[in-house]
């Protein structure tokens, strides 16, 4: 009977003897020796002092947060496209784009990636709140051009001009950046719910020009029912003024894995937490494809694993997940119990009784795989924590001792008499260094 020591729990394995497995776990076949490997505290949802889980899964980071950080983009195949073609329109200073796609397919995400991309001597603003004035419109950008402070703007002059001025204020601005061959962009967010006469007034910014360029480069993003509104007569002017046209789909089956690896692998969880086939196959059935539900979904799942300890989502997993965000009663999962620690004598034993126990059989060879030298009942009876307790000894080598062995296990006497002469030495010796009390 082999043991895995995983993160807060033991599980049975099929070989290996002292064999290192990845860090921080290792197999045994021998119900008298205890190993200790590196544990992750398990958490208790009752806690609130407790670590999240991204101290729980060494992560730097949130990976499925919610905000729009360029450094979280996951190029797949139509965002790749959409990106190429909004940077390739900036760069070449076209004065209206537009990008549709559905509610958290990451429109604004891309956005922030694509001005990142344009380098330093990109100027840019970001219109959030499509319910604003023309002149608010106006005096934001002017803000995220770096051009006012909020302060003026509620208090200052800025306060008090009027559309003609804060127009005459940008306009001058973005005839100084043409010598500097920069970018000034505006993002607008949610376009679809904009009026018709902040629309009107995206036509009139569009249309500055300077020697056959035009001044400032506009980015309408928007549901897709911003397409229809652009296809009515009274926005027929400012519809032909669009020279690119992207749109962003849900993400396909296919790329959702590589979406949350992608996610997981920036916010330095690599290695420390994966989600089996059975959850990427649960999140792509609940999200849709749609980046902002698998964030959601993930995330929650994560907060799930830490509660219980284990460091692969499943399936289970993201159906509580996904239950918890619409609100439904649910219990939270049980935490898995981690090991009790052991005393630093028991951890001098493997390395020296690794030199004196018998081979384990040949996998290859049937013959050898016979019966285990101690029976699953009488295993599961046994007391791991010698050196911490020394009388389990005495109750491991009793039943152990009732156990009639096979006629062809003399090794394994041998080998067991040795463990447990190192282990009575390795107490001893820990006794009167102090690491242990008896």
């Amino acid at each position: 009977m082999n043991l895995h020591m995983a993160p807060g729990r033991w599980t049975p394995l099929d070989s290996g003897l002292w064999t290192p497995l990845d860090s921080g776990h290792w197999t045994l076949d021998t119900g008298l020796i205890y190993i200790i490997a590196p544990v992750q505290p398990t958490p208790s949802p009752d806690r609130p002092d407790e670590p999240l889980y991204e101290a729980f899964y060494r992560l730097r980071e949130q990976p499925f947060s919610l905000t729009t950080d360029p450094r979280f983009l996951y190029l797949s195949a139509a965002h790749r496209h959409a990106f190429d073609e909004l940077l390739t329109g900036l760069r070449r200073h076209e004065g209206m784009l537009l990008l549709t796609g559905d509610t958290g397919t990451g429109k604004t995400t891309l956005c922030r990636a694509v001005i990142d991309a344009l380098g330093q001597r990109a100027f840019s603003a970001l219109i959030l709140n499509p319910y604003m004035t023309d002149a608010e419109v106006l005096r934001t950008i002017l803000r995220d051009f770096g051009l006012v402070t909020r302060d003026d703007i509620r208090n200052g002059a800025f306060a008090r001009a009027d559309q003609p001025q804060l127009l005459d204020t940008l306009e001058e601005f973005l005839r100084s950046l043409v010598p500097l061959n920069s970018y000034a962009v505006v993002i607008i967010d949610e376009a679809q719910s904009l009026s018709a006469k902040v629309l009107d007034q995206i036509r009139v910014l569009g249309s500055m020009e300077m020697d056959g360029r035009r001044l400032l480069q506009i980015v309408l993003v928007g549901q897709p029912s911003l397409v229809e509104t652009l296809q009515s007569d009274a926005m027929r002017a400012l519809a032909d003024r669009i020279s690119r046209r992207m749109s962003l789909p849900p993400l396909p089956d296919r790329d959702i894995d590589a979406y949350v690896r992608h996610r997981l692998a920036i916010a330095g969880g690599k290695s420390t937490v994966t989600f089996g086939d059975d959850a990427i196959a649960r999140v792509a059935d609940l999200s849709d494809g749609l980046p902002r539900r698998i964030n959601l979904l993930c995330d929650r799942a994560l907060e799930l694993g830490r509660t219980a300890g284990v460091t692969t989502i499943t399936a289970g997993m993201i159906s509580h997940a996904a239950k918890a965000i619409a609100g439904a009663a649910v219990a939270a999962p049980e935490p898995v119990a981690p090991p009790r620690a052991a005393s630093r004598a028991s951890l001098l034993v493997p390395a020296l009784a690794n030199d004196f126990l018998p081979e384990p059989p040949a996998l290859d060879d049937p013959a050898s795989m016979a019966r285990p030298p101690i029976s699953d009942e009488v295993f599961r009876e046994l007391d791991f924590t010698l050196s911490a307790e020394p009388a389990a000894f005495d109750r491991n080598l009793e039943l152990i001792m009732d156990t009639p062995p096979p006629k062809s296990w003399g090794a394994f006497w041998i080998g067991l008499g040795v463990a447990a002469a190192l282990v009575a030495v390795g107490t001893y010796v820990a006794v009167r260094l102090g690491w242990i009390r008896l």
